[in-house]
Protein backbone atom coordinates (compact mmCIF):
# COMPACT_ATOMS: atom_id res chain seq x y z
CA UNK A 1 0.00 0.00 0.00
CA UNK A 2 2.90 2.19 0.69
CA UNK A 3 3.80 2.22 -3.01
CA UNK A 4 0.03 4.32 -3.84
CA UNK A 5 0.68 7.58 -4.66
CA UNK A 6 -1.08 10.57 -2.48
CA UNK A 7 -2.00 7.39 -0.06
CA UNK A 8 -1.64 7.66 3.60
CA UNK A 9 -1.01 4.54 5.50
CA UNK A 10 -2.09 3.70 9.38
CA UNK A 11 -1.93 0.73 11.56
CA UNK A 12 -3.51 0.88 14.86
CA UNK A 13 -1.64 -0.97 18.07
CA UNK A 14 -4.35 -0.75 20.38
CA UNK A 15 -7.84 0.05 22.33
CA UNK A 16 -6.72 3.40 22.38
CA UNK A 17 -5.55 4.16 18.89
CA UNK A 18 -8.40 2.00 17.72
CA UNK A 19 -11.38 4.95 19.28
CA UNK A 20 -9.05 7.79 17.82
CA UNK A 21 -8.11 6.56 14.06
CA UNK A 22 -11.90 7.59 12.66
CA UNK A 23 -11.24 11.72 13.79
CA UNK A 24 -7.46 11.39 12.51
CA UNK A 25 -8.76 9.78 9.15
CA UNK A 26 -10.82 12.69 8.65
CA UNK A 27 -8.45 15.18 9.08
CA UNK A 28 -6.11 14.00 6.57
CA UNK A 29 -6.71 15.22 2.91
CA UNK A 30 -7.06 12.52 0.49
CA UNK A 31 -7.33 8.32 0.54
CA UNK A 32 -6.50 6.92 3.75
CA UNK A 33 -5.74 3.18 4.06
CA UNK A 34 -6.11 1.59 7.59
CA UNK A 35 -4.95 -1.37 9.08
CA UNK A 36 -6.88 -3.08 11.55
CA UNK A 37 -7.07 -5.40 14.52
CA UNK A 38 -9.49 -7.98 14.90
CA UNK A 39 -10.74 -9.86 17.43
CA UNK A 40 -10.17 -8.42 21.33
CA UNK A 41 -7.68 -5.58 21.46
CA UNK A 42 -5.73 -4.54 24.80
CA UNK A 43 -5.16 -1.07 26.14
CA UNK A 44 -1.84 -0.29 25.89
CA UNK A 45 -1.51 3.07 25.61
CA UNK A 46 -3.10 5.85 27.88
CA UNK A 47 -6.33 7.57 26.19
CA UNK A 48 -5.15 10.85 27.25
CA UNK A 49 -2.61 10.48 24.18
CA UNK A 50 -4.62 9.81 21.09
CA UNK A 51 -3.35 8.15 18.17
CA UNK A 52 -0.82 11.82 16.11
CA UNK A 53 -0.38 11.32 12.51
CA UNK A 54 3.54 10.36 11.94
CA UNK A 55 4.11 10.61 15.57
CA UNK A 56 5.41 7.32 17.08
CA UNK A 57 5.14 6.50 20.26
CA UNK A 58 7.80 6.90 22.94
CA UNK A 59 7.46 4.24 25.13
CA UNK A 60 10.86 4.18 26.78
CA UNK A 61 14.43 5.40 25.81
CA UNK A 62 17.73 3.41 25.81
CA UNK A 63 21.35 3.44 25.05
CA UNK A 64 21.72 -0.31 24.89
CA UNK A 65 19.26 -1.30 21.69
CA UNK A 66 16.12 0.42 20.30
CA UNK A 67 12.84 -1.48 19.21
CA UNK A 68 10.67 -0.48 16.78
CA UNK A 69 7.22 -2.14 16.52
CA UNK A 70 3.90 -1.83 15.27
CA UNK A 71 0.38 -2.93 15.01
CA UNK A 72 -0.18 -6.28 17.08
CA UNK A 73 3.39 -6.78 17.62
CA UNK A 74 3.67 -4.04 19.81
CA UNK A 75 2.35 -5.81 22.86
CA UNK A 76 4.93 -8.60 22.43
CA UNK A 77 7.58 -5.67 22.13
CA UNK A 78 6.61 -3.98 25.87
CA UNK A 79 6.92 -7.72 27.40
CA UNK A 80 10.31 -8.29 25.63
CA UNK A 81 11.58 -5.04 26.56
CA UNK A 82 10.43 -5.13 30.27
CA UNK A 83 12.07 -8.30 30.53
CA UNK A 84 15.25 -6.88 28.96
CA UNK A 85 15.39 -4.05 31.53
CA UNK A 86 14.81 -6.42 34.43
CA UNK A 87 18.15 -7.88 33.07
CA UNK A 88 19.79 -4.61 33.02
CA UNK A 89 19.55 -3.55 29.26
CA UNK A 90 18.95 -0.03 28.47
CA UNK A 91 15.72 -0.14 26.29
CA UNK A 92 14.15 1.99 24.12
CA UNK A 93 10.66 1.78 22.27
CA UNK A 94 9.20 3.35 19.62
CA UNK A 95 5.47 2.06 18.54
CA UNK A 96 4.71 3.97 14.88
CA UNK A 97 1.50 3.42 13.64
CA UNK A 98 1.77 6.08 10.45
CA UNK A 99 3.63 3.74 7.86
CA UNK A 100 3.15 6.58 5.20
CA UNK A 101 4.53 9.30 5.35
CA UNK A 102 7.41 8.29 7.64
CA UNK A 103 8.92 11.39 7.91
CA UNK A 104 9.24 12.76 11.67
CA UNK A 105 12.44 14.97 12.83
CA UNK A 106 13.24 13.14 15.94
CA UNK A 107 13.88 10.00 13.36
CA UNK A 108 18.33 10.38 13.03
CA UNK A 109 17.74 11.07 16.94
CA UNK A 110 16.37 7.75 17.51
CA UNK A 111 17.76 5.92 15.50
CA UNK A 112 21.39 7.52 16.55
CA UNK A 113 20.98 6.56 20.08
CA UNK A 114 21.31 3.10 20.58
CA UNK A 115 24.88 1.56 21.01
CA UNK A 116 24.35 -1.69 20.17
CA UNK A 117 22.06 -2.39 17.36
CA UNK A 118 18.01 -1.63 16.14
CA UNK A 119 15.49 -4.10 16.21
CA UNK A 120 12.42 -3.65 13.83
CA UNK A 121 9.02 -6.40 14.58
CA UNK A 122 5.93 -6.17 12.42
CA UNK A 123 3.23 -8.20 11.25
CA UNK A 124 3.91 -7.70 7.49
CA UNK A 125 6.45 -9.04 5.19
CA UNK A 126 10.10 -7.92 6.20
CA UNK A 127 9.85 -6.44 2.58
CA UNK A 128 8.60 -3.12 2.25
CA UNK A 129 7.44 -2.56 5.89
CA UNK A 130 8.33 -1.19 9.31
CA UNK A 131 12.27 -2.91 8.69
CA UNK A 132 12.85 -1.50 5.32
CA UNK A 133 11.39 1.69 6.81
CA UNK A 134 13.93 2.13 9.37
CA UNK A 135 16.88 0.41 6.76
CA UNK A 136 15.72 3.55 4.59
CA UNK A 137 16.01 6.28 7.45
CA UNK A 138 19.86 4.89 8.70
CA UNK A 139 20.99 5.37 5.09
CA UNK A 140 19.66 8.87 4.92
CA UNK A 141 21.00 9.66 8.03
CA UNK A 142 24.39 8.27 7.35
CA UNK A 143 23.93 6.19 10.23
CA UNK A 144 25.83 2.62 10.50
CA UNK A 145 23.86 0.15 13.06
CA UNK A 146 23.01 -3.53 13.32
CA UNK A 147 19.89 -3.89 12.09
CA UNK A 148 17.32 -6.92 13.28
CA UNK A 149 14.02 -7.27 11.13
CA UNK A 150 11.20 -9.50 12.75
CA UNK A 151 8.41 -10.53 10.49
CA UNK A 152 7.29 -12.43 7.96
CA UNK A 153 9.96 -14.23 6.03
CA UNK A 154 8.90 -13.47 2.08
CA UNK A 155 5.83 -16.51 2.83
CA UNK A 156 2.24 -16.90 2.93
CA UNK A 157 0.51 -17.37 6.90
CA UNK A 158 -1.63 -19.74 6.92
CA UNK A 159 -5.21 -19.82 9.24
CA UNK A 160 -4.66 -20.03 12.96
CA UNK A 161 -4.65 -18.41 16.74
CA UNK A 162 -2.60 -15.50 16.31
CA UNK A 163 -0.42 -16.34 19.66
CA UNK A 164 0.46 -19.49 17.45
CA UNK A 165 1.54 -17.71 13.98
CA UNK A 166 3.51 -14.85 16.15
CA UNK A 167 5.58 -17.81 17.48
CA UNK A 168 5.52 -19.64 13.92
CA UNK A 169 7.48 -16.78 12.35
CA UNK A 170 9.08 -15.25 14.94
CA UNK A 171 7.68 -12.30 15.98
CA UNK A 172 6.35 -12.93 19.36
CA UNK A 173 8.27 -11.80 22.97
CA UNK A 174 10.61 -14.96 22.86
CA UNK A 175 11.48 -14.05 18.93
CA UNK A 176 12.38 -10.36 20.31
CA UNK A 177 14.81 -11.84 23.04
CA UNK A 178 16.52 -14.07 20.79
CA UNK A 179 17.54 -11.68 18.58
CA UNK A 180 18.33 -8.88 20.99
CA UNK A 181 20.89 -11.57 22.84
CA UNK A 182 22.45 -11.88 19.23
CA UNK A 183 22.52 -7.82 18.84
CA UNK A 184 24.24 -7.62 22.41
CA UNK A 185 26.32 -10.92 21.95
CA UNK A 186 25.46 -12.27 24.84
CA UNK A 187 22.35 -14.34 26.82
CA UNK A 188 20.26 -13.28 29.32
CA UNK A 189 18.82 -16.40 30.53
CA UNK A 190 15.15 -14.73 30.10
CA UNK A 191 12.60 -17.83 29.70
CA UNK A 192 8.57 -18.21 29.15
CA UNK A 193 8.28 -18.05 32.72
CA UNK A 194 9.94 -14.51 32.81
CA UNK A 195 8.03 -13.71 30.30
CA UNK A 196 4.52 -14.76 31.32
CA UNK A 197 4.98 -12.99 34.56
CA UNK A 198 5.11 -9.23 32.87
CA UNK A 199 2.03 -7.75 33.19
CA UNK A 200 1.70 -5.08 30.41
CA UNK A 201 -0.26 -1.90 31.90
CA UNK A 202 -1.84 1.05 30.04
CA UNK A 203 1.11 3.60 29.95
CA UNK A 204 1.90 7.39 28.69
CA UNK A 205 4.43 7.73 26.62
CA UNK A 206 8.27 8.32 27.39
CA UNK A 207 7.03 12.72 27.29
CA UNK A 208 4.86 11.93 30.29
CA UNK A 209 7.04 10.10 32.56
CA UNK A 210 5.39 11.57 35.76
CA UNK A 211 2.60 9.88 34.66
CA UNK A 212 3.96 6.42 34.40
Amino acid sequence: MRALPNLTVLEVGDATEVEGILPLVCSIPGPVYVRMLRGEIPRLFDAAEPMALDTPRVISEGDDLLIVSSGICTEEAMRAAAALRARGVSVGHLHVSTLKPFAHPRFAQWLERPQRGILTVENHTTIGGLGSLVALKLVEHGLVKPLAMLGLQDTFAHGASRHYLMREHGMDAAAIIRESERLLGEKLAIGEADLAAVRIEAVHSAAKAEAL
